[in-house]
């Protein structure tokens, strides 16, 4: 903090700019940096870093022909842009994408060195998120499937939330991971959540080889008890 004598050459200015904040006090004019807030290193961010960083030196060591498999797998699976449009990711974006979600999840399968063959063998069709009716805390949520689940397979759940009302929109930056079930179930139960609060709930299917369906939303508030 710095005390001033007509800063921005202006009699008095307040406010924050370029990381400044200038005010004025018992002194006279200060500036002083802006403050921000505290950055957290979550550890799941870490262990994402790391596996991304494997996963990159891997691509280094594929040879030509693997890397346009990736290219070729990629071109036929456009993603979409979250602008109602798609665009086509290129063939390292398409390895790592796969294989980091198969590691994340914690499938059996060896690190893919060319992509699949086969196409996800379900998607969710419909999903229901209730006031759960055991346990106070508890959300439940039931789901059907296009397509016939595996239990080498994964329904993948993340939740966002607390929120103090329901919300009439998705709040896509808040998604976090909570838990998975096998790929053949229908139905789960998130426990320990924060009764009178409301929660946004999404589930999507994801193969062993870490291919992913499009996610489904719902939201709840949690049992409160008898």
């Amino acid at each position: 903090m710095a005390k001033v004598l007509n800063p921005l050459f202006s009699e008095q200015a307040k406010g924050s700019v370029g990381g400044l904040t200038f005010s004025r006090g018992p002194v006279g004019d200060i500036v002083k940096k802006k403050g921000g807030p505290v950055k957290r290193s979550e550890p799941y961010k870490q262990s994402n870093r790391a596996r991304i960083g494997y996963l990159a030196r891997k691509w280094g060591a594929l040879d030509q022909s693997a890397r346009d498999s990736w290219k070729a797998w990629a071109e036929e699976h456009p993603e979409p842009d979250g602008f109602g449009g798609t665009f086509i990711m290129s063939g390292i974006n398409a390895f790592v994408k796969l294989n980091f979600n198969a590691m994340r999840l914690g499938a059996p399968s060896d690190l893919m060195l060319v992509p699949p063959e086969d196409e996800c063998p379900a998607s969710l069709d419909t999903l229901t998120v209730a006031t759960g009716s055991v346990a106070p805390g508890d959300i439940d949520l039931t789901w059907t499937h296009n397509g016939t689940g595996e239990a080498d397979d994964y329904n993948e759940i993340q939740i966002a939330g607390p929120f103090i009302s329901p919300g009439r929109k998705e709040v896509y930056n808040r998604f976090k991971y909570v838990q998975q079930v096998a790929g053949n179930i229908l139905l789960d139960t998130i426990e320990g959540l924060d009764v009178g609060m409301w929660y946004w709930v999404r589930v999507r299917y994801v193969d062993e080889f870490g291919q992913v369906t499009a996610w489904l939303y719902g939201q709840a508030t949690p049992y409160v008890g008898p």
